[in-house]
């Protein structure tokens, strides 16, 4: 019989949870092993059965169990070498014509700032004084700053890394810029479907871009090891568009894949990671790094506004000595916002503020799925995070030809999958982001739009 001494510390399905993962990596359990069932798992230890569903569904979430039908819960196939996260190296903390849509259900879009005005003052109270010294910043960035991405990374995204290493840069074309300074020549494999706007940057410099398909599981290393690749992009937290978290096994693959070569590099860009709606915040990929192959690109505008011109790029120690050396012009991140964000970060204002804006998003999030069980023939996938989730449309049911053209009519801003694919995905998957949308306004959006491609 398992017995847990719980404390007070945490919440009780993440010590369950922080357990499993601690027997998983040390060996003791091993793959196939089966789980204990969890009504009588949580009898014995005393505490609800919705407390150890939840942490097995994280556990189901990062790829570390399977759900094998009437037969219960086993520990997936796993490599112990990627598991163990890499805080053994003990880093210390040192267009057009604009058109105005009635229904708009873009995928970037945010609600006005939900940041506290007194919070706003004195953020930037605490910026304008700094900027009035004379203290010199780094073209890297500024050291305390760095230091609280650094604390940051560790907390929330399980990453240790040494502040030295972390860049700031305005945005993550930027980063892109950066990354093609210091490594030429490349194949870069992208992720199909993905982010379109990446391909285009990568044309404009007429780099080689190798397109990879995503299947269920997320990136397709199998179709990876077949191409020249030796970069590859990918959205593991949350697939772009997708919405599909790469489960730990295809994760360790990925890592073996850019482990067996010099030269072979991962650039995880960890867009929306701060918002999570079922479970714990699920570690970034970078955490499983032990030979410095992920290079980690993330940005502070969405959790905190797009007013913040702020973000971060994680280097390996090598990669970012070799950009240190060379004249690379960087564009000078604005002094008064990285101070803005180091005050932020250093005060505690953000873990309350993303604690609120996950809270706002998660009613936000029910509100939709509220609707849409309302509908026959409707499929939603990637809904665990982010902010949009996925509908699959059965033909059935809904009328989808001349969907551009209905969508224009009607002032309705809506993307589909196969936008963003160079394959020809299929037509009928919708990104459906609620992020933008008031949330006494979405039943009317979502029905105006399905009432439209109705049958």
């Amino acid at each position: 019989m398992i017995t847990l001494n719980f404390n007070n510390d945490e919440k009780l399905y993440i010590q369950i949870y922080n357990y499993f993962v601690n027997e998983i990596k040390s060996g003791n359990l091993k793959s196939n092993d089966k789980l204990p069932s969890r009504r009588l798992f949580a009898q014995n230890l005393g505490v609800s059965l919705n407390t150890v569903k939840n942490a097995y569904e994280q556990l189901l979430d990062e790829g570390y169990i399977v759900s094998r039908e009437r037969s219960g819960f086993f520990v997936d196939k796993l490599s112990i070498e990627n598991l163990n996260i890499a805080d053994h190296l003990g880093y210390e903390v040192i267009e057009n014509k604009q058109i105005v849509y009635e229904y708009n259900f873009n995928y970037s879009l945010l609600e006005k700032s939900l940041l506290p005005e007194s919070i706003l003052k004195k953020c930037s109270a605490f910026a304008v004084e700094k900027c009035m010294g004379n203290e010199k910043i780094s073209k890297l960035g500024l050291m305390s700053l760095r230091n609280e991405i650094s604390k940051y990374l560790h907390q929330r995204r399980a990453v240790c890394v040494s502040p030295e290493d972390i860049i700031i840069a305005s945005g993550y074309f930027e980063h892109l810029f950066l990354i093609m300074s210091i490594i030429k020549n490349s194949y870069f494999a992208m992720e199909d479907p993905g982010y379109n706007r990446t391909w285009d940057i990568f044309k404009s410099f007429s780099r080689n871009i190798i397109h990879v398909p995503i299947d269920k599981y997320g990136f397709s290393v199998r179709d990876l090891e077949k191409t020249a690749a030796n970069i590859v992009i990918t959205t593991p937290n949350h697939q772009f568009p997708t919405g599909i978290i790469m489960g730990i096994r295809r994760r360790q693959r990925l890592l073996n894949w850019a482990n067996e070569q010099a030269g072979r590099y991962i650039i995880e860009d960890d867009y929306n990671g701060d918002f999570r709606y079922l479970g714990n915040p699920i570690p970034a990929l970078k955490s499983l790094d032990t030979k410095g192959k992920v290079i980690l690109s993330g940005s502070f505008s969405q959790s905190i506004g797009n007013f913040l011109g702020v973000s971060y790029l994680v280097l390996p120690t090598n990669l970012r000595k070799e950009l240190e050396s060379k004249q690379i012009l960087l564009s000078g991140t604005s002094k008064l916002q990285q101070y803005f964000l180091e005050y932020f970060l250093k005060t505690g204002s953000f873990e309350k503020h993303i604690n609120r804006m996950n809270t706002h998003y998660r009613k936000k999030r029910a509100a939709v799925l509220k609707i849409l069980k309302t509908y026959e023939g409707i499929e939603i996938l990637g809904s665990q995070s982010g902010l949009h989730i996925i509908l699959r449309l059965d033909k059935k049911n809904f009328d989808l030809t001349d969907f551009d053209e209905k969508m224009l009519e009607n002032k309705i801003y809506i993307k589909r999958v196969k936008d963003f694919s160079i394959a020809k995905w299929q037509d009928n998957d919708l990104i459906l982001g609620f992020g933008g949308i008031p949330i006494e306004n979405i039943d009317t959006s979502i029905k105006q739009l399905l009432k439209i491609l109705k049958k």
